[in-house]
């Protein structure tokens, strides 16, 4: 053993020795998960810091958006980008996100999200209600028709369904029943209401007996059966008649209300008078007994018994004759009478003078004379060779000075009249012949009409010349035929080149330019003058086709017999439905302005002929596409008095006429048929529809 004193010596090998490995002794399992534990330990603590780093940059960078709903409590959902959901807001990251917000009963609404460099952001957004039903039912149960806000919806008992929210009247209409009328609260929200009527019967018991009893009862000339009888009648004026064999007839005018019954007196039939059987010669002669109109002869007509009777019998042609007579009670008596003719004077005046005159189809010598008819009703003939034969009938009146004044039409005037009313144009158009009545109408509106604009002045305008009129606006396929590179566009992603869309784009230029380019197809005289290109002037003689003046627009839109039309389907605002193709519903997301409630289905132009015509047969003269028309544009100042007669416009101007509402259009001011815009450039609302003059 070596001490403290002794230093340990290195040991000592000699080449003998033996070196012998020691035993592998493990480091204990223990001390080994120490060492892992203290690693994971490590990373989990550098993730949380990072996690808590990169929140702390979130909190710190991050803005707070509030959104508010209506309803309350919707679902709020943000896509896209960072953001964290807190209690009552969110908070994000500026950029752009789409935000999507739903409720029960409402409809959805989704839309794209700016969220700005502000600090707090607050946004409201308000959900429109889904419309509502409403199961309608009636006591008693019948056929009762449905009327919601005016509109038809078909019979109850029924529920109707998509109802806006909101407060609408409801009316229901059925024979034998009162209107029932009732202002209902629709609540939305897809929930189901309900609107039970008690309907009020529209009739009062009506009882009445008679002295003898069994006599027939009539109302309004229908039986309704025997006396004595209690009758449902319906509210209003009736004639009531109580007939029995032998008796004469009872008649009493009767006024019902609704729910009064009324009882009539006891009705006391008196005995039938004495009868005559009245003849004359010739037949078919009026009768009167004492003023009392009774027919026309052979007629049997009763008499009071013991009272003397005027009976007179009247025939055109023919002069009064008028008999007394006196019955007795019972009798039955035939009275024939024969009348004399009646003669009166009338003169005829021709022209040309040497016409000859047929009377009733006999001839009567020269047509200038004065002849003597009797007074009854005569076809009139006059005839000349190379002239269109007169044909008339008419009625000489004795003591009433009567003249006809007769000028015949030569054939060429007849051949004018003979041309066809409607024709097919080379690009394959249909016109039809427009005849205006050589009387004054008046243009533009009152200044009391409500949209009026200062442009739209009275005139008074009268048409003589009959010309032709497209019944369509020109399409996109026919003005390729002219055009082929043309393309009238789209807006917004909507197409307006279909085939058979209205051609639009087009400036008043290329339009006057497509009518000459269809006139030389046809070898028909060029009504507009061209010269190096461009349109120079105009040929008012020319057979041509061109734009319509618009005088002939204003007639052939609005002129319907004796009125005036103030929209394209009649007086009042809004539209029906189908009225035409205007700014509506569908159009929402390119107009502005639409009309309300008014849906046509097409968001721009619409094929033309996809509503229906006017009274005249033409499509589109109001919606689908604006109009050119030939006149250059021109504001009247003062109003005049003066007829103007087949006007062409002002010699020149720098834009041309436009009339007709167009797809973009929804204000009362645009949709009135006496609207006037101006321009010369081609736009994407604004088309045309050609027209060219008979000769």
């Amino acid at each position: 053993m070596n001490d403290k004193n002794n230093p340990i010596q290195p040991a000592k090998f000699n080449q003998d020795s033996i070196i012998e490995p020691a035993k592998f002794a493990p480091v204990e399992a223990g001390a080994q998960r120490r060492t892992m534990t203290l690693r994971i330990g490590t990373v989990v603590t550098a993730l949380a810091l990072i996690v808590a780093a990169l929140l702390a940059w979130f909190v710190l960078t991050g803005k707070a958006l509030y959104i508010e709903t209506e309803p309350v409590g919707a679902k709020v959902e943000i896509h896209g980008g960072l953001k964290l959901q807190l209690a009552d807001h969110f908070l994000i990251r500026s950029g752009e996100y789409r935000l999507e917000i739903t409720a029960p009963g409402y409809y959805p609404l989704k839309r794209s999200l700016s969220v700005t460099d502000k600090q707090n952001q607050r946004l409201s957004f308000k959900l429109d209600r889904l419309p509502g039903h409403l199961a309608i039912t009636t006591s008693p149960r019948v056929a009762a028709k449905i009327w919601i806000d005016g509109e038809e919806k078909g019979v109850a008992p029924k529920t109707v369904h998509d109802i806006e929210h909101g407060t609408h009247k409801i009316r229901l209409t059925t024979d034998r029943y009162l209107d029932y009328e009732q202002s209902v609260e629709i609540e939305g929200l897809d929930h189901q209401q309900s609107l039970h009527a008690e309907l009020t019967p529209a009739w009062a018991n009506v009882i009445l007996s008679t002295t003898p009893a069994a006599a027939a009862v009539f109302v309004d000339d229908e039986k309704i059966g025997q006396t004595p009888l209690t009758a449902e009648i319906l509210r209003g004026t009736h004639v009531l008649l109580v007939k029995l064999a032998g008796y004469k007839v009872w008649k009493k005018t009767l006024t019902v209300t609704a729910n009064q019954p009324v009882t009539l007196p006891e009705i006391e039939l008196q005995p039938a008078d004495a009868v005559v059987q009245v003849h004359s010669n010739p037949a078919g002669a009026g009768v009167t007994v004492d003023g009392d109109y009774k027919g026309q002869t052979p007629v049997e007509v009763a008499l009071t018994p013991g009272k003397t009777a005027t009976i007179k019998l009247f025939k055109q042609g023919y002069k009064e004759a008028s008999r007394k007579i006196k019955t007795k009670s019972g009798d039955n008596r035939t009275l024939d009478i024969n009348l004399e003719a009646d003669i009166a004077s009338i003169e005829i005046l021709a022209d040309p003078p040497d016409a000859e005159l047929y009377v009733d189809g006999t001839p009567a010598g020269p047509a200038s004379q004065v002849l003597k008819l009797t007074a009854r009703k005569h076809r009139i003939e006059i005839r000349k060779q190379g002239y269109v034969d007169y044909r008339t009938s008419l009625t000489p009146r004795p003591g009433i000075a009567q003249q006809l004044n007769v000028k015949l039409k030569t054939q060429h005037q007849a051949r004018l009249e003979t041309f066809k009313p409607v024709m097919q144009t080379s690009a394959g158009q249909t016109i039809k012949l427009m005849r205006p009545a050589p009387v004054p109408f008046t243009m533009g509106a009152s200044r009391r009409e409500a949209g009026r604009r200062a442009n739209e002045v009275l005139r008074n305008v009268k048409l003589t010349r009959a010309f032709y009129l497209s019944v369509n606006q020109v399409t996109n396929a026919e003005y390729r035929q002219f055009d082929g590179k043309h393309s009238s566009g789209k807006v917004q992603g909507e197409n307006l080149d279909g085939d058979k869309q209205p051609v639009v784009n087009v400036s008043w230029e290329e339009a006057a330019r497509y009518c000459n380019w269809l006139s030389r197809r046809e070898s028909l005289k060029l009504f507009y003058q061209e010269k190096d290109g461009k349109i120079a002037g105009i040929n008012p003689a020319a057979d041509g086709y061109r734009l319509p003046t618009e005088a002939e627009w204003a007639w052939a839109a609005r002129v319907q017999g004796k009125t005036m039309l103030k929209f394209p389907w009649g007086e009042n605002m809004p539209p029906p439905a189908n009225s035409g193709n205007f700014a509506d519903e569908t159009a929402s997301q390119i107009l502005g302005r639409i009309i309300p409630r008014y849906k046509d289905g097409f968001a721009v132009t619409a094929p033309v002929a996809s509503f229906p015509a006017n009274a005249k047969g033409l499509f589109d003269l109001g919606g689908n596409a604006a109009e050119w028309t030939n006149d250059f544009y021109d504001i009247i100042l003062s109003e005049k008095n003066d007829v103007e007669t087949d006007p062409l416009g002002p010699e020149y101007g720098d834009n041309h006429v436009i009339r007709g509402s167009s797809w973009a259009n929804g204000t009362i001011t645009e949709l009135r048929l006496s609207y006037r815009d101006y321009g010369a450039k081609g736009r994407d609302d604004v088309g045309f529809r050609i027209a060219r003059y008979l000769e």
